[in-house]
């Protein structure tokens, strides 16, 4: 029989396991990129107006034609299976955007047979910004209905492959911030910089930017960046591979509890996990409390005094003793 102390210490187990899990569901995630992420760092902006679904891209199969997968910020490297079908969409029609400011991203690029890489050191703007030199505004952009484009934080292609067209460039203010300083240095290299740049791939397209921050929700509103937006996918069905990012022990618990209450949300699954946690409910807080019985004879005794106690004591264990036996 289970003491009524480890019957509270189970409840209470369950009950903080309840908490967590539905604090973790209902409160939005804060990590980088993340679909359902509304503050500054998160693409809920850019996931509402482009309709776009999650795919891992090295297990999920995307019908090229009309489509476009952007890859965002990755910070894991990536399988050569990943690799291969990124590849294998592209030679198929589809199109691919590559967002990245840092070094993570050249071995991506350079597995597609590509020589194009991102520099990974920040480039800042003391002319041509918004609020910051830290978010450069690129007017020089080849772009249908696009005159500008705010980054955040961005680096710079170096492109060694003639087969790349360069879309938009940095002013001639701009520069390198080699140490760091966020002021210009002897020494330090000096714009206009190739920030994008486009390329036909097989029956493909790629767009390479070395900014992983154009669509965040604090920089999707600045400049032409929703203009940029809508002109690149006008017509497709957008779809972003989450594949390449490494999600952090928070998100992964999120991710798990969203997913077991999704494969337990059919009504048939539900009904019965609700009937059976009222039922060891019940029995955690009833087992092994005596049931209170019925004296029946003081319940006739009271309705009809003038009845011998006695004589219904002596029928009472008469016909408990036939109830044995049979």
């Amino acid at each position: 029989m289970l003491s009524f102390s480890f019957k509270l210490t189970l409840i209470s187990i369950a009950l903080a396991l309840l908490t967590v899990s539905t604090f973790s569901a209902l409160l939005p995630p804060s990590e980088d990129y993340q679909p359902s992420n509304p503050y500054w760092n998160g693409l809920e902006l850019f996931f509402k107006t482009t309709n776009a679904t999650s795919i891992n891209l090295a297990y999920d199969r995307v019908t090229p034609e009309n489509s476009i997968i952007f890859m965002i910020g990755p910070s894991i490297n990536l399988t050569q299976l990943h690799i291969e079908a990124l590849r294998k969409y592209l030679l198929e029609g589809g199109t691919l955007i590559i967002m990245d400011e840092t070094e993570a991203v050249n071995p991506i690029l350079s597995g597609l047979g590509l020589n194009v890489s991102v520099y990974g050191y920040p480039m800042l703007d003391p002319v041509f910004y918004y609020g910051s030199w830290r978010i450069p505004k690129i007017i020089n952009v080849d772009l249908t209905d696009v005159e500008s484009i705010a980054l955040n934080i961005p680096s710079t292609l170096n492109i060694k492959d003639s087969r790349l067209k360069i879309l938009a460039y940095s002013s001639s203010f701009s520069f390198l911030d080699l140490d760091g300083d966020s002021e210009p240095s002897a020494g330090e290299p000096t714009g206009p910089f190739p920030i994008a740049a486009v390329t036909a791939y097989g029956r493909g397209c790629l767009i390479i930017f070395s900014d992983s921050s154009i669509f965040l929700n604090s920089i999707i509103i600045l400049g032409d960046n929703l203009k940029l937006l809508q002109s690149i996918t006008k017509g497709r069905r957008v779809f972003v591979d989450v594949g390449v990012w490494q999600p952090t022990p928070q998100l992964a618990y999120r991710n798990t509890v969203l997913n077991v209450y999704k494969a337990f949300s059919t009504p048939e699954l539900k009904y019965s996990l609700a009937f059976t946690a009222v039922v060891l409910i019940y029995m955690l807080t009833h087992r092994g409390k005596p049931t209170p019985t019925m004296d029946e004879v003081n319940e006739l005794v009271k309705k009809h005094p003038s009845w011998s106690r006695h004589l219904l004591e002596a029928l009472k264990k008469a016909r408990d003793k036939v109830a044995q036996r049979s």
